[in-house]
């Protein structure tokens, strides 16, 4: 290509380039026309004739009515859902617990798996076999069972049940007698070890999920209601007293620390007494051994109702402070978590 046909190109790519520019620009310069809307004016909506389908021009994005207006505290906190369970590692797999009557809780006797029901379920079948144990009756959605031991007298019938656990991630077994009433004789307690011993062995790699055992888990609520002006309220879907006799046991396992500490227990009254200090208020590691937080830190723990519970905070027979309450429940539902 010679130099003049390049000048040439040039020239003309010039030339196109400005028709281009001038005809999307005025005088040389882009118009702004973000303000435009200034000087527009509303108009009326538009109105479907009477025989118009209007379902076919019905909003696909709905923008909700605001109802009313809540004045939220400076420190409001967005409700959360409840976290998943974690299950420390070290924990044993199957362990026998047991509660002597107190008050108007009878005595219970069952064995708490460290697996949620639907892992439970398929390693209780796996321990009937291992046992040569006759299964009779079982149905997972409910977790009732009904089996006969090796060691059963005249082939003896036992009925059981597994039930969630009140923590996450756990699950209760119990025997029961024709009643439906917890047995906590010797021979129950023969039959959950050896069960209890199955489960504390070694496990293949693999492991089998029941998907209809996953119903059993359904069956535990956990509500925390904080809503403005409202006295929060901890709410569980379980019986009252496997609630009392579960937070009993985490409150005295967790609650074992200067600024977190169960004081008393009163089964009449279904009521804990706890020292409770927020953590933003708790003193640090150097003056912890100094000084222990006042009574102004103590709360009650009020369990009322059966399936579901309520738990509420009270001060001297009063209700707590909304926002110590709030904080406290929630230190709770983390031990049920």
């Amino acid at each position: 290509m010679s130099p003049q046909d390049s000048i040439i190109k040039v020239t003309g790519s010039l030339v196109l380039a400005g028709f281009l520019l001038s005809g999307c620009t005025s005088s040389g310069y882009y118009h702004d026309r973000k303000t435009d809307y200034v000087d527009e004016t509303t108009h009326a909506p538009l109105e479907l004739p009477e025989a118009a389908d209007k379902s076919r021009f019905k909003e696909l994005m709905i923008l909700p009515e605001l109802v009313a207006e809540e004045s939220l505290e400076k420190e409001f906190e967005a409700p959360r859902p409840d976290p998943m369970p974690v299950v420390n590692a070290e924990l044993p797999a199957a362990e026998l617990q047991e509660y002597s009557s107190s008050g108007d809780i009878q005595s219970r006797l069952w064995l708490a798996i460290s697996e949620t029901p639907a892992v439970a379920w398929p390693l209780l079948q796996q321990q009937f076999q291992s046992f040569n144990w006759t299964v009779q009756q079982a149905d997972p959605s409910t977790g009732r069972l009904r089996f006969v031991t090796t060691n059963s007298l005249i082939g003896q019938a036992i009925d059981a049940r597994l039930r969630q656990g009140l923590r996450g991630g756990f699950s209760d077994l119990e025997l029961v007698n024709s009643r439906g009433e917890v047995r906590t004789d010797n021979a129950a307690k023969t039959v959950l070890n050896q069960l209890k011993e199955g489960l504390s062995a070694p496990r293949p790699g693999y492991q089998s999920v029941s998907l209809l055992a996953q119903n059993i888990s359904r069956s535990k609520n956990i509500n925390l209601q904080t809503g403005t002006g409202q006295e929060p309220v901890l709410t569980l879907s379980l019986d009252a007293d496997r609630t009392w006799i579960g937070l009993e046991s985490l409150l005295k396992e967790r609650f074992d620390v200067a600024e977190e500490e169960l004081i008393d227990i009163d089964v009449a009254k279904r009521q804990f007494t706890v020292l409770w200090v927020p953590e933003k208020e708790r003193s640090s590691i150097l003056t912890r051994w100094v000084s222990s937080p006042s009574e102004e830190f103590q709360y009650q723990l009020q369990l009322t109702g059966s399936n579901p519970v309520e738990i509420r905070v009270e001060q001297q027979g009063q209700p707590a402070p909304a926002k110590q309450a709030r904080q406290l429940l929630l230190a709770v539902r983390r031990l049920l978590n």
